[in-house]
């Protein structure tokens, strides 16, 4: 019998096949309504002269993600009436898309200011409801992913859906600004700019529609609760009694380890406009286009690294470049005298934002897939959409928090001091890596090789 194929022989072959490709493009329709409401609408209503305090309104409009838990379980139990024949999980990807895209174009119809436009109020309240369709997204794409993954495959498949949530922001993101920004310069179409580059990221979401359409089904894992009473029980009851005293540290480190990127998201718009006087279309080729695609880099190098130094010693690493990463916001505040009360005359030079996004991103792509991978890690197949729905919603509640935080903290120390907190930020999330080091290990213990790939697995 000839032996197992090794490791580095495995390796290129998981990114080759078609659940590789599926978790692509569902990353990348998933990443688009996030983009929306983390880049694209915070810095939309900058340009528009909102001020800090609400920009950081604009993040508690992000609450859905952190409420996901609540609808998570239906997901894991219903299916959508008169879609039966795409599978449960299939069913529910495909109208969670949809909303998103008639959501987007509600949006992009109100954003630039012609009579009859929304409010203030009014663009939260849509933001709301593409927020509401993403965040069911991606609650069944979590758990598509974890399900249709064994976990040797865990550091690729969060590389791969990560690659494709940060494509959404190189191809849409940057797209969207760089359009609103060369039409917004000609008056004859900036009463249509932000309608247009909005309406063409909405359509590109098309991607995860086709994605849900070519990927198969996977199987339902045995021993999950019947009736939906039980759903509801049991995702809950098999964390209480897999981690115990030590299901606290892990609601903790969730809500902790992105700390520093979360503080910073919401208030990087307002320093590079108000601060800087960077322009948007600036911010479309260096921030987007620029820091996205070096993101994807580092979510490759992450599920490389995953891969040969395991995820615990990585999320110590990584945890140190998150930090560090951010000192480069804190220098150009400091170098070109940023400040809150008044907003920029003059520009500073473009040459020296490129290095600190660059940077930023290469190491925020990192840190996104180890984060991505620690979470699969932990879930139970038998309730997998309501576990890592569980946890994500942990992370939005920080992010969310502390994004509507980050507001107030700027207006009331500045940029230069708020980005030196956001630094130290990250030590009560790295503080609680020893504590959950076991339990990742034990989770995370890489299965025998699949000869196949035909979305089937061990019973668990």
């Amino acid at each position: 019998m000839p032996p197992p194929p090794s490791h580095a022989e495995l390796e290129p072959a998981l990114y080759l096949r078609r659940s590789m490709l599926v978790l692509l493009t569902l990353g990348f329709a998933g990443g688009v309504p996030l983009e929306m409401a983390m880049n694209i609408m915070p810095t939309w209503a900058a340009a528009a002269g909102w001020s800090t305090i609400e920009v950081g309104w604009l993040a508690l409009a992000r609450l859905p993600y952190s409420l996901k838990v609540l609808w998570a379980p239906l997901t894991d139990h219903a299916g959508i009436p008169g879609l039966q024949w795409l599978g449960r999980r299939r069913a529910w990807l495909l109208v969670s898309q949809v909303a998103c895209l008639m959501a987007m174009f509600a949006l992009a119809w109100n954003m630039d200011g012609r009579p009859g436009s929304l409010d203030p109020n009014g663009i939260f309240l849509l933001l709301g409801v593409l927020v509401m369709a993403g965040a069911t997204q991606d609650i069944v794409g979590d758990a598509y992913r974890a399900e249709i993954l064994q976990p040797r495959e865990f550091g690729a498949g969060a590389s791969v859906f990560v690659t494709g949530a940060r494509l959404a922001s190189v191809l849409g993101g940057a797209g969207a600004l760089i359009v609103a920004g060369r039409m917004g310069a000609d008056q004859a179409l900036k009463p249509w700019a932000w309608a247009t580059a909005i309406g063409l990221l909405a359509l590109s979401t098309l991607l995860g529609v086709c994605g849900t359409m070519i990927g198969r089904e996977p199987d339902r894992p045995e021993g999950m609760a019947h009736g939906f009473g039980g759903s509801l029980v049991q995702p809950f009851r098999i964390l209480v009694e897999g981690w115990g005293l030590r299901l606290a540290a892990l609601f903790l480190f969730v809500l902790l380890y992105r700390l520093p990127d979360n503080l910073t998201s919401a208030m990087n718009a307002s320093l590079l406009v108000q601060g800087l006087g960077y322009d948007t279309e600036q911010i479309g080729w260096v921030k987007q286009f620029l820091g996205f695609t070096l993101s994807i880099v580092g979510a490759m190098l992450g599920g490389w690294l995953l891969a040969r130094w395991g995820l615990t010693r990585c999320l110590w690493i990584f945890g140190v470049l998150q930090a560090a990463s951010n000192v480069g916001f804190l220098a150009l505040a400091q170098a070109f005298e940023a400040t809150v009360s008044t907003r920029a005359t003059t520009q500073a030079p473009i040459g020296a934002l490129i290095p600190v996004i660059a940077i930023e991103s290469l190491c925020g792509g990192m840190v996104a897939c180890g984060f991505v991978a620690c979470m699969m890690s932990v879930c139970d197949r038998r309730a997998t959409a309501t576990q890592y729905a569980l946890l994500t919603s942990v992370m939005a509640i920080g992010h969310t928090l502390s994004g509507w935080l980050s507001g107030w903290m700027v207006h009331s120390l500045d940029y230069a001091p708020f980005y030196a907190w956001s630094v130290a930020a990250a030590v009560p999330g790295m503080a609680l890596i020893p504590l959950l080091a076991s339990r990742i290990r034990r989770h995370a213990s890489p299965s025998p090789p699949e000869s196949t790939d035909t979305g089937r697995r061990p019973n668990p």
